[in-house]
């Protein structure tokens, strides 16, 4: 039996096997997992793709040195070789990024780091000291990281004078000695995430198997257990062409990161948390982008991992050419994720970390351009003493046996090890489904991806196109040089499947940007971009831009009117919505 669905009249079986509620990068790569493994699948957000807990991290994706100290050496090894694996798979997205770790002398930090492996926090508190992390500590433990990353080939890692040629310009006098070792940076798991949704549906397409992606719809399990997925009201003007959906699953995957308890009461009229209590114990992380250019020539190629004065681990990164990307905090936060923001305290709390490693560099508030703020979907804290900085980042998956069909709930985890916990669940929700493990995602590569070689032959490609369409040279490479940083391989397609009649329609710029125009048909149709919000947060990534002007959000939404995804009357009411949002949760102020 089926229903109709939202796409054109298809029709979509009632009975499906799997709903993963949660469309962040955990329950993108589930999805995926799953329909390698031919089931079929529906995701369930109430909101956009990663517009929740996948967009608020640090945007690194490392073995976690710092979590050697309390003990969990083997969330390091996963995380290592998830890292070197995401590098082979989505190197377009994920690349290698060295670090330094200042230290003030070579003693420091032995006996704290020891009282942490055996699980005395307070005790590590106590003995941590003023000086931090000494030399003799910090080689300890990039020795035991070399060690767990066995078989990468990665440099091995060294301690250093920091005033050795190509170090990032830290205050020399306090930290004379640095660590230095490698792992990259993700900075925008929101195309990661999107790109893992495309996998899915591309497989499923080849497998003739039902997948569907239903952004802004809410899901409620009624008592004759079929799930009620019902849209939300559309934002823009237009009417959602979705319906409801009444779906049969045989099984439900809650995987929406620092909502967890919230989505487990909504679903269920009965509490499923172990003894009624929470499964998150979330915290809040803020970070800020800097735009100071002594900074960011200071800091060169490397990102460095520090300490501020209270002893909390702290990364200072390149965020591009331009930026500098600092974070980050960790505060027990009670009440809607949706409703943390970065506060003042926190603001100054990093800038005072970074004008430690960096007194030159004179950083003013005025440096920094925007912020975010996120809450962690931590396990809820038990009686150990442990502060949140010690609370695992590993992942749980959880079963509910009160609940009237199979029903779990993803608690914790991180980007790096999203493919490893999707892997991981997968294999535990085929077993109650009676379904053997026929493959895994090991080694398929994200659809954008490209190594830095044949990205630059493409961004030629591109470029010559662009200026055989009209545009200079200079604006025809910063055009390609985007489209390629955002959707890697398949920025042909991407410019293509945008294009209008002429090759001329196809390099037309967005007013004050350096992307084309019909790009975001192409976002729209192929990658379930719906609003405003949508492409300048989530897909073209311009909230990021320093210089992003109102002229440009003006721009992309005449595009989505063309498009039928926003009404014309609508179009001033989305623009000044957007702006306030940006102020609101980013601090962020557009030129108009």
């Amino acid at each position: 039996m089926s229903i109709d669905s939202a796409s054109g009249g298809e029709e979509f079986p009632t009975a499906v096997d799997v709903v993963i509620l949660g469309a962040g990068i955990n329950g993108a790569a589930l999805a995926r997992e799953l329909v390698l493994n031919g089931c079929s699948v529906v995701v369930v957000d109430d909101d956009d793709i990663a517009a929740g807990t996948t967009r608020w991290s640090t945007r690194l994706v490392h073995g976690g040195l710092r979590y050697l100290e309390y003990g969990e050496l083997g969330l390091v090894r996963e995380s290592l070789a998830e890292r070197n694996r995401l590098l082979q798979l989505a190197p377009h997205l994920v690349r290698p990024l060295g670090f330094v770790v200042p230290v003030s002398g070579w003693f420091g930090g032995l006996r704290a780091a020891a009282a942490r492996i055996l699980g005395c926090e307070s005790l590590a508190r106590r003995w941590a000291g003023k000086r931090g992390r000494g030399g003799i500590t910090v080689a300890c433990g990039l020795w035991l990281y070399d060690l767990l990353s066995t078989g990468a080939l990665w440099p091995r890692r060294c301690l250093v004078p920091t005033t050795a040629a190509g170090m990032p310009a830290v205050d020399a006098d306090r930290f004379p000695l640095a660590g230095v070792y490698d792992d990259a940076q993700m900075r925008f798991p929101e195309r990661f995430t999107v790109e893992l949704l495309v996998d899915a549906r591309t497989i499923a397409a080849g497998r003739s198997l039902p997948f569907e992606v239903r952004s802004r719809h809410t899901a409620h399990l009624e008592a004759d257990g079929r799930l009620r997925v019902a849209p939300l009201a559309a934002p823009g003007g237009v009417s959602s062409a979705a319906g409801v959906l009444h779906l049969t699953p045989r099984a439900i995957v809650n995987a929406t990161g620092a909502w967890v308890d919230r989505t487990l009461e909504a679903l269920l009229p009965v509490r499923l948390g172990a003894d009624g209590a929470p499964l998150i114990g979330g915290t809040k992380g803020s970070h800020l982008l800097v735009d100071h250019a002594a900074l960011r020539a200071g800091l060169g190629v490397h990102g460095v991992y520090a300490e501020a004065e209270d002893g909390r681990p702290v990364f200072v990164l390149p965020f591009g050419d331009r930026l500098v990307l600092v974070g980050t905090t960790d505060i027990p936060f009670h009440g809607d994720p949706a409703a943390a923001r970065t506060d003042g305290e926190e603001i100054d709390y990093l800038l005072a970390a970074v004008r430690r490693l960096f007194p030159g560099a004179a950083l003013s508030r005025g440096a920094v351009v925007q912020h975010y703020c996120g809450v962690r979907p931590l396990p809820a804290r038990r009686a150990d003493g442990r502060s949140p900085a010690g609370i695992t980042r590993r992942h749980l998956l959880i079963r509910h046996p009160q609940a009237p069909l199979p029903l779990w709930s993803i608690v914790g985890g991180k980007l790096t090890t999203c493919r490893s916990l999707a892997e991981g669940a997968a294999a535990e929700i085929l077993a109650v489904l009676g379904r053997p493990v026929t493959a895994t995602s090991r080694s398929r590569p994200l659809p954008g991806a490209c190594s830095a070689r044949e990205a630059e032959e493409l961004v030629g490609r591109l470029s010559a196109r662009a200026v055989a369409a009209g545009l200079p040279g200079p604006v025809a490479e910063g055009l390609a040089r985007s489209v390629v940083g955002l959707f890697g391989a398949q920025a042909e397609r991407a410019l293509e499947g945008g294009a209008g009649a002429s090759a001329a329609d196809a390099f037309a710029l967005l007013a004050g940007s350096r992307l084309p125009r019909g790009i975001v048909r192409y976002c729209c149709d192929e990658e379930w971009g719906e609003t405003l919000a949508d492409l300048v947060e989530r897909r073209l990534l311009l909230v990021f831009d320093p210089d992003l002007t109102v002229t440009t959000l003006r721009a992309i939404a005449a595009e989505l009117v063309t498009e039928g995804r926003l009404g014309a009357e609508s179009v001033d009411g989305e623009i000044a919505a957007l702006v306030a949002l940006m102020a609101d949760r980013y601090g962020k102020r557009l030129v108009d």
